[in-house]
């Protein structure tokens, strides 16, 4: 630490030096303070999708991919181009105004109105990792905290008025899941109407009882934020405070009465008719829902969180096997093989002195370090250090057991 002695000891927990120790990321010159991953950081991101995508499954969602660029008619359309202009990179496209994307709820409710629904497809759940950007101030980046671009995991929920509780109750328990985890706890701000916003007060009377609701019957505390909500709808934003006391608005669950107006989104209803006997169209609300919300953030937060020392799940490289010697270098990539096979990162580090490869699978944070000696490779075992623990085990118990953990994302 020598070399970073003049600084605050909480900078040793900035994601930013340590994402660079780590060998995770780097933010170069040129880059308009965007990240680059590095194998080791791809690796944790890819852990992350991975996990995201098993949610949506488990929960029910359908994953799409929707432009990175769209004509501006579009943003047009959702209001965008009026009420958040000022954060969009406008682009010219066969000499048409465009821009790249800020948000992923257009693109969805386009994807929605491509053909007549009928209330049998309700709820429609579609989500993607959806990596969009936004023109961000110089002085407010923050490396991954805040980006000019990012991945959100991005969701819209297209329900018939009913459905809509419920909805808002399965959104906060896959909240309470998320966060739970890995041990953030987690805290909702109910954000009210703003200023500038599109349609009546009825609804957004309706959409914010709804959510008030929704968060009583998922018994999380909340506090409201008049003022606060996107232009469309009322939201529930989802906040943490991290390793180093400060708080930050990670997921949200925001409702949207809006853009189905814009959009024109309709269902046939029971009655075989996309429209009420009164004349009203049967018009789906929708539901936008990210849990991590940016994932650049959310590996942030872990990192200082985490201070660098990842659950095994999470882990670039979860096990280093360092054999003793040249004899023992075949038996160590066999163990490497192995671990990998049942899902766990591993990698071997065969040359230099014992010592040194030790120091060095520590300075990178390597949850478990494996010696495998003569002795090891004779019995076929292996020496594990975690931290305080040393035990030699046997490569069977090891697989399985390191396998497990991975599997089953222990903490």
């Amino acid at each position: 630490m020598s070399d970073l002695n003049h600084q605050d000891l909480s900078e040793y927990r900035s994601h930013r030096w340590l994402g660079e120790q780590l060998d995770l990321f780097h933010f170069p010159a040129h880059s308009s303070g965007m990240a680059c991953w590095h194998p080791r950081g791809l690796r944790v991101y890819r852990a992350l999708e991975e996990y995201c995508r098993e949610l949506g499954e488990r929960y029910g969602y359908e994953e799409v991919r929707s432009p990175l660029v769209c004509d501006s008619r579009l943003w047009e359309r959702s209001g965008h181009a009026e009420k958040f202009a000022d954060k969009m990179f406008a682009l010219s496209v066969d000499g048409h105004p465009a821009a790249l994307k800020p948000m992923n709820c257009p693109g969805h409710a386009d994807l929605y109105a491509l053909r007549p629904r009928s209330y049998r497809e309700l709820p429609l759940r579609l989500w993607e990792l959806g990596h969009v950007h936004r023109l961000e101030q110089s002085g407010e980046l923050n490396g991954l905290l805040r980006a000019r671009g990012f991945v959100i995991d991005d969701a819209h929920l297209f329900c018939a008025p009913e459905q809509v509780p419920g909805e808002l109750a399965a959104c906060l328990r896959m909240a309470q899941e998320v966060y739970a985890l890995v041990g953030l706890g987690l805290r909702a701000e109910l954000s009210l109407r703003p200023a500038q916003r599109l349609g009546d007060d009825a609804l957004w009377d309706a959409a914010e009882r709804g959510l008030r609701d929704a968060l009583d019957e998922a018994d999380l505390a909340y506090v409201e934020q008049p003022g606060e909500g996107a232009f469309y709808g009322p939201k529930v934003d989802l906040h943490i405070d991290d390793a180093r006391g400060r708080a930050w608005q990670m997921g949200s669950v925001q409702l949207d009465f809006q853009l189905p107006i814009r959009f024109d989104l309709r269902y046939v209803g029971p009655d075989g008719r996309d429209e009420s006997r009164a004349g009203e169209p049967y018009r789906p609300v929708m539901v936008h829902r990210a849990m991590f919300g940016s994932l650049e953030r959310f590996i942030a937060i872990l990192i200082e969180h985490f201070d660098g020392r990842f659950p095994l799940w999470l882990a670039p490289e979860a096990v280093r096997v360092l054999p003793v010697g040249a004899d023992q270098h075949a038996y160590a990539h066999h163990v490497a093989a192995r671990l990998r096979a049942a899902g766990v990162p591993a990698g071997v580090d065969p040359h230099g002195p014992l010592g040194g490869r030790i120091r060095a699978a520590q300075s990178l944070r390597v949850p478990v370090v494996a010696v495998t000696g003569a002795r090891e490779a004779d019995a076929g075992a292996a020496a594990l250090r975690r931290g305080a623990d040393q035990r030699v085990v046997g490569l069977d118990e090891a697989v399985e057991s390191l396998g497990a953990e991975v599997r089953e994302r222990r903490r």
